[in-house]
């Protein structure tokens, strides 16, 4: 009898142990990756709040190019790598617990030349990024070529033109609008909702009612809810 509760009682503490090193682990991550060309300076990475910003860890870079931190999350989201010593020195990725982000960069151009290699959410985000990118793209050469009708006084071409960058900011719209009701279960899909339309409560508003009870709970369905109840 004295054996079987030791036994038992054993049991317990590996299943226990067990559990812990599963909960440790879940939690758990690794954003790693190359600046080439970085001899000096100071590597953040940072949350993001509702209503502010801050530093969760810190590398200083001192002849080293490689970089890497191990931090705790307890769900997916938003966070930024930052080079503090330079213009235009962040780089805005999507994370989740247990993931491995890879950034590699150079020093000139830290952000624009960015590669990153994620999870599910930054798949997904990068996506609907460079989607977005097209339309910017888009909406570059029709602003160039309404210009040019404008210098040259062409008014029937303006007007085409013009007709055109309006059909393709409602693409855009419907574009948003998809891919957040398309990813409506996953937090990305939350985050793009709150960016893109936070100033359109009806908008905002269908986006929270349609969200699933975890993604409402989760950190960007809160940011849609807080706004929401501001207006």
């Amino acid at each position: 009898m004295q054996r079987l509760v030791l036994l038992t009682f054993l049991l317990g503490v590996i299943l226990f142990s067990c559990s812990n090193l599963k909960n440790n682990h879940q939690g758990k991550l690794t954003v790693k990756g190359q600046v080439k060309g970085l001899r000096l300076g100071t590597l953040l990475l940072k949350k993001i709040n509702y209503d502010s910003v801050y530093s969760i860890d810190s590398i200083k870079v001192d002849g080293k190019e490689q970089f890497e931190f191990k931090t705790e999350l307890d769900e997916p989201q938003i966070l930024i790598l930052e080079l503090p010593e330079i213009k235009e020195g962040k780089i805005l990725f999507f994370a989740a617990p247990s993931d491995t982000i890879e950034i590699h960069t150079l020093l000139e151009n830290f952000a624009v030349n960015a590669r990153i290699k994620g999870g599910k959410q930054q798949r997904k985000w990068e996506e609907y990024k460079n989607m977005m990118q097209k339309f910017n793209d888009k909406q570059l050469d029709l602003f160039q070529a309404k210009f040019q009708a404008a210098k040259q006084s062409d008014k029937k071409l303006l007007d085409s033109i013009t007709q055109v960058a309006d059909r393709l900011e409602k693409r855009r719209k419907l574009y948003q609008l998809n891919f957040v009701f398309n990813n409506k279960n996953l937090p990305v899909g939350a985050y793009v909702g709150y960016v893109d339309f936070y100033d359109n409560h009806k908008i905002l508003d269908t986006i929270y009612k349609q969200l699933p009870t975890e993604i409402r709970q989760s950190k960007y369905g809160q940011w849609i809810k807080k706004t929401l109840d501001k207006k």
